[in-house]
């Protein structure tokens, strides 16, 4: 990755003259402003534990909580790095989650690659907070399990408009992002009657946190909408612990909706830096490589 953008030391440094829209030579200095990748990629290049956040500082035993921590600082994170890797034990190392990695942004110019990492809805909404986290609480408060999901999905009413899992969800192995979205617009009403009214609270707070996210415009409104959602999961998520389906919400992929009010308000909407196009293009494009192999 340093090979690939090294050439946007020297250009954001001293500029480069680019032909604009309007059709002048203009100068400019393009500069690292967004970086899109799954939660352990980001952690990588964070250069801290995949049991931290990538983009801020928040401990381990407050990921589960709706509180606000200060951003990492590339500064601060390079110099702790540069101790550590002259033998030293600085303390930020430990407590800040860092890890010992060689970052590819070191001498990139104007870069603050913490606040370069964008949403990811497929691998943390779909995919994370919904399928592997939602899904597997709300499934475990009701008496039958998976069992009575499965039925109440087979007994779904057809609609050309939905997708009909005649088979259940339990069995499926492989899911898309396209059969995730599926589940979310019934999964609601598949647990409703079925479950504690404070579980269906707590679902419908996170499936209305996911559909404001994909929203291909915002205004200040849908963003506090987005923000209240969140706010609402924090307010009904202990009913799982009285469950004694969780014990702590100390997730990651829970942690980062907490950052994206301000990540929409400051690169646009997260439908523009969602990794499931270029996921879609992996099924092609291995396969089409693994063919002509031998």
């Amino acid at each position: 990755m340093k090979s690939l953008l090294d050439p946007l030391v020297e250009a954001g440094k001293a500029g480069i003259v680019m032909i604009c829209a309007d059709g002048n030579r203009r100068r400019v200095h393009p500069i690292l402003a967004a970086y899109i990748a799954d939660h352990p990629e980001q952690c990588l290049i964070a250069c801290c534990q995949q049991n931290r956040c990538p983009k801020c500082l928040v401990s381990t035993n407050d990921l589960g909580n709706p509180i606000s921590s200060s951003l990492r600082d590339p500064d601060d994170t390079l110099k702790t790095l540069h101790l550590a890797a002259d033998g030293y034990a600085p303390e930020a190392f430990t407590k800040n989650g860092l890890r010992p990695v060689d970052p590819f942004w070191i001498d990139l110019p104007f870069c603050d690659i913490f606040s370069s990492f964008t949403p990811d809805i497929l691998h943390q909404l779909h995919k994370g907070v919904f399928k592997d986290h939602l899904v597997k609480w709300v499934t475990k408060t009701l008496t039958g399990g998976e069992h009575e999901v499965d039925r109440r999905f087979r007994a779904m009413t057809g609609h050309p408009s939905l997708r009909h899992f005649k088979k259940g969800i339990s069995l499926v192995s492989q899911w898309t992002g396209n059969e995730h979205k599926n589940m979310e617009k019934v999964f609601l009403g598949v647990i409703a009657n079925a479950a504690d009214p404070k579980v269906v609270q707590a679902t419908c707070a996170i499936l209305n946190f996911i559909h404001y996210a994909h929203f291909e415009t915002h205004t200040d409104h849908s963003l506090q909408r987005l923000e209240g959602a969140w706010n609402r999961f924090h307010a009904t998520k202990d009913e799982f612990i009285k469950q004694k389906v969780r014990t702590h919400f100390n997730i990651p992929k829970i942690h980062a909706m907490q950052h994206y009010v301000h990540m929409i308000r400051s690169h646009g909407t997260a439908d523009g830096f969602n990794t499931e196009a270029s996921e879609r293009l992996h099924i092609d494009f291995a396969k089409h490589a693994y063919a002509a192999s031998n």
